[in-house]
């Protein structure tokens, strides 16, 4: 499992294998099952999480409704960054839709590692400035592209999502009904 984990450092930063090693003896790897969720409301949370398998969602709950505000599928960190860093509850939930095997780095351990392995610093920055930039692409989205535009993009960019998740929850990370995407996938089939 660490192989997968190591394939993805490898994209941003060279450890040494002392440094995979220091690495490994900080994470816990876990499996839950679908529906767990790994943050809650207004819970602190104290953990980093990255996804070998398995899909995840964010979201908030806003006068009953779920928002879906982000999907993801293996090989990423996830979490609840603000609980993480400012020691606040969280305001998202953090669920898996499927079955998840994770590897599990608590803040403890990461300031740990800041301090025993100066290019986790590195690690951890080039990561979040991947986090940055998708948040600002998805932001660009719901600025720019109308709801059949962001469907469309969605469809070419990550199509076994539409496969893995439930179509209300895709509606809503879309920001839209789930009627709504039932008629942008019907014009779109009627194109085709």
């Amino acid at each position: 499992m660490t192989d997968t984990f190591f394939r993805y450092t490898d994209r941003f930063v060279n450890f040494t294998q002392q440094d995979k090693n220091l690495l490994v003896s900080a994470l816990t790897l876990t499996q839950v099952p679908a529906k767990t969720e790994l943050v809650s409301y207004n819970q602190q949370t104290d953990a980093l999480y990255f996804l070998l398998t398995g899909c995840i969602r964010k979201y908030f709950v806003k006068e009953g409704e779920q928002i879906t505000t982000y999907i993801m599928t293996e090989n990423g960190f996830i979490g609840a960054f603000d609980s993480i860093v400012m020691g606040i509850p969280s305001e998202e939930i953090i669920e898996c839709l499927e079955p998840c095997t994770l590897l599990v780095l608590k803040k403890a351990d990461l300031d740990r590692l800041y301090q025993q392995l100066p290019l986790m610093n590195e690690f951890i920055r080039k990561v979040l400035e991947g986090v940055l930039i998708q948040f600002k692409q998805t932001l660009s989205l719901f600025i720019l592209d109308n709801p059949e535009e962001r469907y469309i993009k969605l469809l070419s960019q990550n199509p076994e999502i539409l496969q893995r998740v439930p179509q209300h929850m895709l509606a809503t990370y879309l920001g839209i009904t789930a009627t709504s995407l039932s008629r942008i996938r019907k014009r779109i089939l009627e194109k085709a």
